[in-house]
């Protein structure tokens, strides 16, 4: 059975071709084609699945799809977070001629590939202990904006995806640093402050101007130029952090390793999670030496009475960055 799968990020949009062969295990579903298009300059998210069915055509009729997607999808239908497209399951389905056809929060999509991954796919930060239960697990998902999932291991084997809107929760400061970020935020937004507004690529900016902006850091004039001129400056400071250049650029990171730390940490207490906690989303693998350092593993396990439920649960990255498309392959070659 030939399936299409999809992963529409804020900022990209990845589409591959899969061939389920038996089952929905890892190794009955090959992936044929992949291709990225940039979500911004496309108008709607069925020309670019137009587009790419077009160019493979060869390999044969598509008889399932799932799209993994930036916001919550309900009764089929989703306004997309960070895009300007709203799309309706069924008429998407009709339009494409394809019979089997699912939208899911893209990070239900990555969720549903955490039983699939092999242990090439996972870096991982805190071990756990081996004699936990093993029945929830979650997803925290840094990118463009933030995401979480979780997944469930029913009596029967079977697992169940569900998504979550997490990432819009409120910022909650733990220090007197954390706090003046809160206040700058505050300032600078003139509304409530989200978790997503420090866990994120535009996190990263933030974080850095508020350094900036308070005389935390100076920000040097080469540095300056340099991030004015670059399409994505969340990269620029995250390469020179990573490179211990510019002590503004190193505390950035910091700071944001400690908050992805406390908010994974978390996320396990609020679903119990006691299977894993995944990082996910684009930003985690790139900082993964960041990651291993010991700031993150430190504030996830910094949660006061809760710390020995939190220290039982395995903290690991998701390497694999396919994963979103392999999860939502798998969802598609369960529908019928």
């Amino acid at each position: 059975m030939k399936i299409l799968a999809g992963d529409a990020g804020g900022t990209k949009t990845r589409l591959a071709l899969y061939e389920q062969t038996h089952g929905r295990e890892r190794g009955s579903l090959e992936c044929r084609a992949v291709s990225d298009f940039d979500s911004r300059c496309e108008p709607s998210l069925e020309g670019i699945l137009r587009r790419f069915l077009q160019q493979h055509l060869s390999h044969g009729r598509i008889k399932a799809a799932c799209i993994g997607m930036p916001g919550p999808v309900v009764y089929g239908t989703i306004r997309a977070t960070n895009l300007p497209w709203q799309i309706e399951e069924k008429s998407l389905a009709g339009n494409l001629g394809i019979p089997s056809f699912r939208l899911v929060n893209d990070h239900v999509a990555t969720a549903a590939a955490i039983p699939l991954l092999g242990p090439e796919d996972i870096a991982e930060l805190h071990p756990g202990l081996e004699d936990r239960e093993s029945r929830v697990f979650a997803l925290l998902a840094p990118g463009t904006g933030l995401g979480q999932a979780y997944l469930c291991l029913d009596e029967h084997g079977r697992h169940h995806y569900f998504p979550s809107e997490g990432g819009h929760v409120e910022f909650a400061p733990k220090d007197e640093l954390e706090f003046d970020l809160l206040k700058y935020l505050l300032d600078r937004f003139r509304s409530r402050v989200s978790i997503e507004r420090v866990l994120s690529g535009p996190g990263l900016v933030n974080i850095y101007s508020f350094l900036r902006d308070r005389s935390y850091c100076e920000e040097p004039a080469q540095l300056r130029e340099e991030i004015e001129a670059a399409h994505h400056p969340a990269a620029v400071i995250t390469g020179h952090g990573l490179a211990g250049r510019f002590p503004i650029c190193v505390r950035t990171l910091d700071i944001f390793a400690g908050l992805l730390g406390s908010r994974a940490g978390d996320v396990v207490l609020t679903y119990l999670s006691t299977g894993g906690l995944y990082l996910g989303g684009g930003i985690p693998p790139k900082l993964i030496g960041k990651l291993r350092e010991g700031v993150v593993v430190d504030a996830y396990l910094r949660k006061g009475r809760l710390s020995p439920l939190v220290e039982s649960t395995p903290l690991r990255v998701i390497m694999n960055e396919h994963a979103a498309l392999l999860g939502a392959a798998s969802i598609a070659a369960g529908l019928r």
